[in-house]
């Protein structure tokens, strides 16, 4: 399994017209491909969750793997 990625998250909440999605995706070989889709309250928590910066929150991780 490889360890070092990135993932592309796509959103679209339309202020109740339609049931919001959060699309989860990565690029290969220069497409992107859709890896989880999300809908309704599911999607919204999540989206929350990403998005949302928790009170006294570590920015960054860096040289915690050599403790």
């Amino acid at each position: 399994m490889k360890s070092v990625g990135s993932v592309i998250v796509s959103w679209d909440f339309s202020n109740g017209k339609d049931v919001g999605v959060l699309l989860v995706g990565k690029q290969v070989n220069g497409k992107v491909e859709v890896i989880n889709a999300f809908q309704g309250e599911e999607a919204y928590e999540l989206y929350r969750r990403l998005t949302v910066q928790k009170k006294k929150q570590k920015t960054s991780f860096a040289g915690e793997a050599n403790k």
